[in-house]
């Protein structure tokens, strides 16, 4: 939908720049006298969100490529003047830094992306809210279809622009000296393309940030509730993993409809019209086509579009931030004054000085860390009682299951094929589920696991071709893509093997079967001293801090917080080394061996026997089928 310079007439160029420098300048206006205190963070922030989620090219009918856009989503949170304001920045900077669009032709840019979506959609999302409260199931499905419609009206738009030019310019022999195809062939062009992908992509894009937003950001929507401290960064923390994404945008690998070379569009319009033949452009571009120059394969590709992306990101949210500054601050004191009521005078209704030797009040930061660790090692507890129930992983012997789990790994490491590695992780379900292991909690860990590692070792495989063979449209191979998809695959096996082991074993029994298999009794003894002693410590430091904090007048600062925990904590641990040490001592005076007992009550079975041959006979079997299959 950027559409590039030479595709319009100078007067359709003429038309919409001037009446978007109008509207321009009253949305700016507009958002410096309405802007609040709370939404400076969201401002930055948001141009720079949709500037990222344009660089996710998703592949579209026709061999094309299409994007959402995130306007609805501004539009919804700050108003349609702010966020078209903010997604004219955004066009701005691709324009100019990227070469994506055209220059001339911001203004038809911001009119069809900004302008039309924010006010649109923000009209049909008042239209079906009415009177439901933010954050409801019924202002989430209104967003939703407002983010649809508005995308799907901006194609509209961008199509008609796009058609009328043959009607505007055009030589004696009737070619059209600009964009060539008229309105029969690029208003249902575009609009098919925007209706099935990038308006659905939209409203999902939408639906799920405004949940995030309003479920961990409450005070967006409620107007009473003061803004805590660290919004800005935990904004900027959630960007940055969208930015980091941003490559998944590469995998389109076609070009979006009406954004063509020259080379393209005469293979498909059977000849170059002549304003797009003679234009030149209007100014370099940077880093054109959000790449780095040179030729240094697929990663180095990748490595161009997240800088591209990261520098983008952060050129929009700082001019952003400058256009909306000047506004804020006098907004910020005119909030806190109200007109005097009940014939009290002026004097009596301005707020307070601050005072400098105030305490100043800052979000706590130890407990919500020390509450996490607790419910992490709860977790484990809870684990720990997983594994007392009977199941079927927790009817073998620990040993047993640790030489079969290990002949798994071995197993899963030498298979190749998806369709087989698909089979062992439906396996692996089936039997967390017969072995009562929370399904849900298991699925999530290991979701969480394999997206991070499968982030570092699968994404930069999917671009590479690591092998011969036929090459599909876009910057990757099919042999780098069914590597990268073998990859999560015995990550998602490996892992959730390794935690079935882990969740359907009592802690004294699997150090007890690490011990039988030879794994050294120091390290044995310092694993099971380590998880009856952690919690414990965590437990006492988070009591000192709360015991602390609510024996202390006034607001406690990050700095008073750092050096009290600091302290605490090497208080606490320095006193349990000595009390280590005490016990230690103790024991060898009572002749200790060195060696910590553990509970192992079970003896090995002839199950137990079966399941360490069949693990080993699987193996072998997967390496000769490897050999002779290449399985």
């Amino acid at each position: 939908m950027h559409i590039p310079d030479a595709y319009l007439s100078p007067q359709t160029q003429l038309a919409t720049g001037g009446a978007m420098a109008a509207m321009l300048a009253v949305a700016a206006r507009k958002t410096r006298k309405t802007l609040t205190t709370k939404q400076v963070p969201l401002v930055s922030v948001g141009a720079a969100f949709c500037f990222a989620i344009q660089m996710f090219n998703i592949p579209a009918v026709g061999g094309t490529s299409a994007h959402a856009l995130g306007t609805v989503l501004l539009a919804i949170l700050l108003g349609p003047w702010t966020a078209m304001l903010t997604l004219t920045v955004s066009l701005a900077v691709q324009a100019v830094l990227f070469g994506d669009g055209g220059v001339l032709s911001l203004g038809a840019n911001a009119f069809d992306m900004a302008f039309i979506p924010a006010f649109a959609g923000y009209a049909i999302y008042r239209l079906i809210l009415r009177r439901a409260e933010p954050g409801s199931g019924v202002s989430l499905f209104a967003a939703a279809v407002a983010a649809y419609a508005g995308t799907a009206l901006a194609s509209v738009s961008a199509g008609v622009l796009l058609g009328i030019q043959p009607l505007l310019a055009h030589d004696g022999a009737g070619h059209a000296l600009y964009f060539p195809f008229g309105l029969n062939v690029s208003v249902p062009a575009m609009v098919t393309i925007h209706l099935l992908v990038a308006a659905p992509a939209e409203a999902i894009i939408t639906v799920f940030a405004l949940a995030y937003l309003w479920r961990n950001f409450p005070e967006f929507v409620q107007t009473s509730k003061a803004v805590r401290a660290g919004v800005g960064l935990r904004l900027s923390t959630a960007l940055a993993a969208v930015l980091l994404l941003t490559p998944l945008g590469l995998l389109a690998g076609a070009d979006a409809w009406g954004e063509w070379d020259s080379d393209a569009l005469a293979k498909m319009a059977g000849y170059v019209p002549a304003g797009i033949a003679h234009a030149k452009p209007v100014l370099p571009s940077a880093l054109p086509d959000y790449s780095l120059p040179g030729h240094g394969g697929n990663l180095w590709m990748i490595a161009g579009y997240v800088l591209s992306a990261c520098i983008g990101a952060g050129l929009v949210a700082v001019v952003t931030r400058g256009v909306v500054s000047r506004g804020v601050a006098a907004v910020a004191i005119s909030e806190t004054r109200r007109p005097p009521t009940g014939g009290l005078p002026a004097w009596m209704m301005r707020p307070n000085a601050a005072s400098r030797h105030a305490p100043r009040r800052e979000k706590p930061w130890l407990e919500p860390i020390l509450l996490r660790m607790r419910s992490t090692l709860e977790e484990t507890v809870v684990f720990e009682r997983v594994a007392r129930s009977p199941g079927l992983s927790q009817s073998f012997h620990p040993a047993a299951k640790t030489l079969v789990v290990a002949c798994g790994l071995i197993g899963i490491a030498l298979v190749g094929r998806p369709a087989v590695l698909g089979a062992i992780f439906v396996a692996i379900l089936l039997i967390a589920v017969l072995s009562k292991v929370p399904l849900a909690s298991f699925v999530r860990r290991l979701a969480i696991i394999v997206a991070f590692f499968g982030i570092l070792a699968a994404l930069p495989v999917a671009f590479a071709a690591v092998t011969p063979g036929p090459v599909l449209a876009g910057p990757f191979s099919r042999p780098g893509v069914e590597l990268a998809v073998r990859i999560l695959l015995r990550l998602a096996c490996g892992i959730g093997l390794a935690i079935l082991w882990t969740q359907t074993t009592r802690w004294n029994e699997l150090v007890a079967a690490l011990r039988r298999l030879g794994l050294p009794h120091v390290l044995a003894d310092g694993i099971l001293l380590a998880y009856r002693y952690i919690f414990v410590v965590v437990q006492t430091l988070e009591e000192m801090v709360t015991a602390r904090r609510s024996r202390q007048v006034g607001g406690v600062g990050r700095r008073e917080a750092r050096a009290y925990s600091g302290t605490g904590a090497a208080i606490l641990f320095a006193k349990s080394y000595a009390f280590t040490d005490e016990l230690h001592a103790a024991m060898r005076s009572r002749c200790f061996d060195h060696r910590a007992p553990t509970a192992e009550a079970r003896r090995f079975t002839s199950a137990d026997t079966l399941a360490v041959i069949g693990g080993v006979a699987a193996v072998l079997l997967i390496v000769w089928l490897r050999v002779v299959h290449a399985l």
